[in-house]
C-alpha cells in the first residue's frame, strides 16, 4: 500500500482536489492494469448512505486475485463522523481499519470473491455515509492490490458532503375542544405523514478503530490475569504449609541426651 512514488501521490491529490464527484479518471500502477472510481456528487449530512464504486481492469492474459484498498480523507469532514461500509451481493465485507490524522485506511481481510483477467473485471463497493450536520468534501482513494501486496491500479475521485439547512421551529398544533371527536387510528396515522426513512448509515462502521484494538487486547489481558492469579495462589499455599510446619516444630518435645556440665 506505500509502494506510491511521491510523484505520484501528488498527482493523486491533485487530481481528488480537481475532482468535486462522479467518475475521476483511471490511474494506472502497473502497465496493463487499471481502476477507475465512481463516487457520490453529494452526500447528505445526516442522511442516509450511498454508494462508491471501483472497478478494476486487466490487459493481462493471466488471471489473478486482488485485494481492496480504500483510503479516505476527510478534510474538513472528522473522520469519527465518516461511516464506511464495504459489501458484496452476500453481505458485509470484513475490513480492517487503521488511521493517520485525517486519513483512514480500509483494507479487505480477504482477497474479492471476483477475478480479474483480460474482459473480465473485479468490482469493489463501499455504502458511504456522513453523520451531524456541517458540510465539507471528503476524497477517496481506491487501490487494488494483488497477493504479493503489489498496487496494481488506484483511482481517485471526491464527494462533497451537503450540511443540514436549519429550519424555523414548527408552529404548535391547535388544541382540541370538547367538541371536536377523538381522531380514530387510522386519521392519526394518516395526519403524522410518511414515516421516517431508514438512515442506512446505522449499518455502516465509523472510521475508528477502537474496537478492533479492544478486541485484541482483550485475549492477552486474559492470559496475563490468569498467570497472575496462579502465582498469587502458589505463593498463598507455600506460605501455609510454611505456617504449619514452623507450629508443628513448636508443638514437638525435644529429643535426645545432653551431658551436665
Amino acid at each position: 500500500m506505500r509502494h506510491l512514488t511521491a510523484l505520484l501521490w501528488a498527482t493523486l491529490a491533485g487530481a481528488a482536489l480537481g475532482v468535486t464527484g462522479g467518475t475521476a479518471s483511471a490511474l494506472a500502477d502497473v502497465p496493463g492494469f487499471g481502476v477507475r472510481v465512481a463516487a457520490p456528487a453529494t452526500v447528505k449530512a445526516g442522511g442516509t448512505t450511498k454508494t462508491l464504486t471501483a472497478v478494476a481492469t486487466s490487459e493481462q492474459r493471466r488471471c489473478q486475485k486482488v485485494r481492496w484498498t480504500l483510503v479516505v480523507r476527510g478534510g474538513d469532514v472528522p473522520l469519527d463522523r465518516i461511516r464506511v461500509t464495504r459489501f458484496e451481493d452476500t453481505g458485509e465485507f470484513p475490513t480492517q481499519v487503521s488511521i493517520d490524522g485525517d486519513t483512514a485506511t480500509v483494507v479487505d481481510r480477504q482477497l474479492d470473491p471476483g477475478s480479474l483477467c483480460r474482459g473480465r473485471t473485479v468490482t469493489g463497493r463501499w455504502r458511504i455515509g456522513v453523520a451531524g450536520r456541517d458540510g465539507g468534501q471528503v476524497r477517496f482513494e481506491v487501490r487494488a492490490v494483488d497477493v504479493a501486496g503489489t498496487v496494481l491500479g488506484s483511482g481517485a475521485a471526491a464527494s462533497e458532503v451537503t450540511g443540514v439547512v436549519a429550519t424555523s421551529s414548527p408552529s404548535p398544533r391547535p388544541s382540541r375542544t370538547s367538541a371536536s371527536p377523538e381522531p380514530t387510528e387510522e386519521e392519526e396515522l394518516a395526519t403524522a405523514g410518511p414515516g421516517i426513512p431508514t438512515n442506512e448509515t446505522t449499518s455502516a462502521a465509523a472510521l475508528t478503530p477502537a474496537s478492533s484494538n479492544d478486541s485484541n487486547l482483550l485475549g492477552p489481558g486474559l492470559i496475563a490475569g490468569g498467570v497472575f492469579f496462579f502465582l498469587g495462589l502458589v505463593l498463598l499455599l507455600r506460605l501455609r504449609a510454611r505456617t504449619r510446619e514452623a507450629r508443628r516444630r513448636e508443638r514437638t518435645a525435644p529429643t535426645g541426651f545432653y551431658t551436665m556440665p
